[in-house]
Protein backbone atom coordinates (compact mmCIF):
# COMPACT_ATOMS: atom_id res chain seq x y z
CA UNK A 1 0.00 0.00 0.00
CA UNK A 2 1.42 3.56 -0.73
CA UNK A 3 -0.44 7.12 0.67
CA UNK A 4 -0.68 8.25 -2.55
CA UNK A 5 -2.82 5.27 -4.05
CA UNK A 6 -4.30 5.00 -0.88
CA UNK A 7 -5.88 8.52 -0.90
CA UNK A 8 -6.91 7.92 -4.76
CA UNK A 9 -8.98 4.56 -3.66
CA UNK A 10 -10.52 6.19 -0.45
CA UNK A 11 -11.85 9.20 -2.06
CA UNK A 12 -13.68 6.54 -4.05
CA UNK A 13 -14.81 4.21 -1.37
CA UNK A 14 -16.22 7.72 0.20
CA UNK A 15 -19.02 7.38 -2.01
CA UNK A 16 -19.98 3.71 -0.61
CA UNK A 17 -18.47 3.82 3.01
CA UNK A 18 -21.33 4.82 5.18
CA UNK A 19 -23.06 1.33 3.65
CA UNK A 20 -19.86 -0.60 4.14
CA UNK A 21 -19.75 0.91 7.79
CA UNK A 22 -23.13 0.41 8.84
CA UNK A 23 -22.79 -3.37 7.74
CA UNK A 24 -19.43 -3.96 8.49
CA UNK A 25 -17.47 -2.00 10.98
CA UNK A 26 -20.62 -0.38 13.36
CA UNK A 27 -20.74 -3.49 15.69
CA UNK A 28 -17.16 -3.14 16.69
CA UNK A 29 -16.84 0.42 16.46
CA UNK A 30 -19.64 1.01 19.34
CA UNK A 31 -18.26 -2.01 21.56
CA UNK A 32 -15.06 -0.89 21.37
CA UNK A 33 -16.24 3.06 22.16
CA UNK A 34 -18.27 1.64 25.17
CA UNK A 35 -15.02 -0.19 26.34
CA UNK A 36 -13.02 2.69 26.66
CA UNK A 37 -14.71 4.12 29.62
CA UNK A 38 -13.78 7.63 28.32
CA UNK A 39 -13.54 10.36 31.25
CA UNK A 40 -14.46 14.15 31.08
CA UNK A 41 -11.99 15.85 29.37
CA UNK A 42 -9.92 13.42 27.99
CA UNK A 43 -8.83 13.76 24.65
CA UNK A 44 -9.40 11.12 21.63
CA UNK A 45 -7.84 10.52 18.52
CA UNK A 46 -9.30 8.74 15.75
CA UNK A 47 -6.76 7.74 13.01
CA UNK A 48 -9.02 6.80 9.74
CA UNK A 49 -12.06 8.76 10.99
CA UNK A 50 -13.37 8.00 7.60
CA UNK A 51 -17.36 9.41 6.92
CA UNK A 52 -17.06 10.22 10.77
CA UNK A 53 -20.12 8.08 11.35
CA UNK A 54 -17.88 6.56 14.74
CA UNK A 55 -18.06 10.53 15.99
CA UNK A 56 -21.02 10.54 17.64
CA UNK A 57 -20.96 7.81 19.69
CA UNK A 58 -17.89 9.04 21.34
CA UNK A 59 -19.34 10.83 25.21
CA UNK A 60 -20.38 14.31 24.78
CA UNK A 61 -17.87 15.15 27.36
CA UNK A 62 -14.65 14.20 25.62
CA UNK A 63 -12.42 15.92 23.38
CA UNK A 64 -12.30 14.06 19.56
CA UNK A 65 -9.68 15.03 16.99
CA UNK A 66 -10.07 12.98 13.73
CA UNK A 67 -7.71 12.66 11.41
CA UNK A 68 -7.95 11.22 7.59
CA UNK A 69 -6.01 11.00 4.76
CA UNK A 70 -9.12 11.56 1.99
CA UNK A 71 -10.50 14.41 1.35
CA UNK A 72 -13.32 12.66 0.41
CA UNK A 73 -13.63 10.89 3.71
CA UNK A 74 -13.30 13.73 5.51
CA UNK A 75 -16.14 16.06 3.19
CA UNK A 76 -18.69 13.49 4.34
CA UNK A 77 -17.28 13.83 8.41
CA UNK A 78 -17.94 17.23 8.46
CA UNK A 79 -21.38 16.89 7.01
CA UNK A 80 -21.97 14.32 9.53
CA UNK A 81 -20.69 16.65 12.22
CA UNK A 82 -23.03 19.51 11.29
CA UNK A 83 -26.48 17.30 11.26
CA UNK A 84 -25.51 15.57 14.23
CA UNK A 85 -24.68 18.98 15.85
CA UNK A 86 -21.63 17.37 17.45
CA UNK A 87 -19.62 19.61 19.53
CA UNK A 88 -15.97 19.34 20.70
CA UNK A 89 -14.95 17.30 17.66
CA UNK A 90 -12.41 18.50 15.07
CA UNK A 91 -10.76 17.06 11.95
CA UNK A 92 -7.77 17.58 10.00
CA UNK A 93 -6.28 16.33 6.67
CA UNK A 94 -2.97 14.37 7.26
CA UNK A 95 -0.75 11.12 6.94
CA UNK A 96 -1.38 8.96 9.64
CA UNK A 97 2.22 7.60 9.48
CA UNK A 98 3.32 11.49 10.18
CA UNK A 99 0.74 12.51 12.69
CA UNK A 100 1.12 16.30 13.31
CA UNK A 101 0.98 16.13 16.81
CA UNK A 102 3.21 16.64 19.45
CA UNK A 103 4.30 13.73 21.76
CA UNK A 104 2.01 12.68 24.26
CA UNK A 105 -1.30 14.76 23.01
CA UNK A 106 -4.12 12.11 23.71
CA UNK A 107 -5.29 10.18 26.11
CA UNK A 108 -7.11 7.15 23.98
CA UNK A 109 -6.07 6.41 20.14
CA UNK A 110 -8.19 4.40 17.96
CA UNK A 111 -7.32 2.60 14.72
CA UNK A 112 -10.14 1.38 13.30
CA UNK A 113 -9.41 -0.62 10.07
CA UNK A 114 -6.33 1.42 9.17
CA UNK A 115 -3.05 -0.72 10.12
CA UNK A 116 -3.88 -2.60 6.99
CA UNK A 117 -4.03 0.13 5.08
CA UNK A 118 -0.81 2.46 5.57
CA UNK A 119 2.30 1.11 3.77
CA UNK A 120 4.31 0.72 7.01
CA UNK A 121 1.58 -0.53 9.90
CA UNK A 122 5.06 -0.65 11.93
CA UNK A 123 5.65 3.02 11.85
CA UNK A 124 1.77 3.62 12.15
CA UNK A 125 2.16 2.17 15.56
CA UNK A 126 5.13 4.19 16.90
CA UNK A 127 3.57 7.28 15.57
CA UNK A 128 0.49 6.01 17.59
CA UNK A 129 2.75 5.50 20.81
CA UNK A 130 4.59 8.51 20.11
CA UNK A 131 1.35 10.66 20.40
CA UNK A 132 -0.32 8.35 23.21
CA UNK A 133 1.01 9.85 26.66
CA UNK A 134 2.25 6.97 29.37
CA UNK A 135 -0.38 4.97 30.51
CA UNK A 136 -3.03 6.14 27.57
CA UNK A 137 -5.49 3.63 25.69
CA UNK A 138 -4.56 2.36 22.05
CA UNK A 139 -7.54 0.60 20.32
CA UNK A 140 -7.02 -1.39 17.43
CA UNK A 141 -9.99 -2.66 14.93
CA UNK A 142 -8.84 -4.35 12.33
CA UNK A 143 -8.50 -7.65 10.11
CA UNK A 144 -5.09 -9.54 10.80
CA UNK A 145 -3.95 -12.65 9.18
CA UNK A 146 -5.36 -15.97 10.55
CA UNK A 147 -3.13 -18.42 12.60
CA UNK A 148 -4.95 -20.93 10.34
CA UNK A 149 -2.22 -22.55 8.06
CA UNK A 150 -5.16 -23.01 5.66
CA UNK A 151 -6.90 -19.86 5.80
CA UNK A 152 -3.31 -18.19 6.17
CA UNK A 153 -2.59 -19.02 3.12
CA UNK A 154 -5.38 -17.91 1.52
CA UNK A 155 -5.27 -14.47 3.10
CA UNK A 156 -1.34 -13.72 1.86
CA UNK A 157 -2.53 -15.26 -2.23
CA UNK A 158 -5.64 -13.05 -1.86
CA UNK A 159 -3.38 -9.80 -0.75
CA UNK A 160 -2.62 -8.47 -4.32
CA UNK A 161 -6.17 -8.32 -4.84
CA UNK A 162 -7.34 -7.07 -1.85
CA UNK A 163 -5.02 -4.30 -2.17
CA UNK A 164 -6.26 -2.94 -5.85
CA UNK A 165 -9.47 -2.66 -3.20
CA UNK A 166 -7.37 -0.21 -0.42
CA UNK A 167 -6.20 -2.60 1.96
CA UNK A 168 -3.71 -5.32 2.59
CA UNK A 169 -5.00 -8.98 3.71
CA UNK A 170 -1.70 -10.86 4.82
CA UNK A 171 -0.83 -8.68 8.28
CA UNK A 172 0.12 -10.74 10.93
CA UNK A 173 -0.94 -9.20 14.49
CA UNK A 174 1.70 -11.01 17.04
CA UNK A 175 4.55 -9.98 14.14
CA UNK A 176 3.59 -6.63 14.82
CA UNK A 177 3.01 -6.70 18.32
CA UNK A 178 6.86 -8.19 18.58
CA UNK A 179 8.26 -5.38 16.32
CA UNK A 180 6.84 -2.25 18.08
CA UNK A 181 6.70 -3.80 21.74
CA UNK A 182 3.04 -3.04 21.91
CA UNK A 183 1.83 -4.07 25.84
CA UNK A 184 -1.96 -5.54 24.71
CA UNK A 185 -4.12 -5.87 27.56
CA UNK A 186 -7.06 -8.00 25.73
CA UNK A 187 -8.44 -9.12 22.38
CA UNK A 188 -10.87 -10.81 20.92
CA UNK A 189 -13.62 -11.21 18.28
CA UNK A 190 -16.95 -10.61 18.42
CA UNK A 191 -18.17 -13.95 17.40
CA UNK A 192 -15.57 -17.38 16.64
CA UNK A 193 -16.34 -16.51 12.69
CA UNK A 194 -15.44 -13.53 12.97
CA UNK A 195 -12.81 -11.88 10.23
CA UNK A 196 -11.96 -8.73 12.48
CA UNK A 197 -10.33 -8.34 16.34
CA UNK A 198 -10.42 -5.35 18.86
CA UNK A 199 -7.25 -4.79 19.96
CA UNK A 200 -6.79 -3.21 23.39
CA UNK A 201 -3.12 -2.03 24.65
CA UNK A 202 -1.51 0.27 27.11
CA UNK A 203 0.96 2.75 25.81
CA UNK A 204 3.99 2.11 27.79
CA UNK A 205 7.52 3.53 27.49
CA UNK A 206 9.69 2.17 25.60
CA UNK A 207 11.89 -1.03 27.52
CA UNK A 208 15.11 0.27 25.97
CA UNK A 209 14.32 3.32 27.57
CA UNK A 210 13.61 1.82 31.06
CA UNK A 211 16.90 -0.43 30.71
CA UNK A 212 19.12 2.77 29.68
CA UNK A 213 17.83 4.43 33.21
CA UNK A 214 18.44 1.28 35.20
CA UNK A 215 22.25 1.37 33.29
Amino acid sequence: MQEKSTRTIYNIWAYFYDWLWLTIVHRRSTRATEQMHIRPGERILDVGVGTGLGLPFYPSHARVVGIDLSEGMLRKARRCILEKGLKGVYLTLGNALELPFEDNSFDHVVLSHVVTVVSDPVKLIEETQRVTRPGGQIVIINHFRSSNRFFGLLEKWLCPVCQYLGWRSDLCLQELIEKTRLKVDFRYKLDQVDLFQIVFATNDPLPQDKETAAA
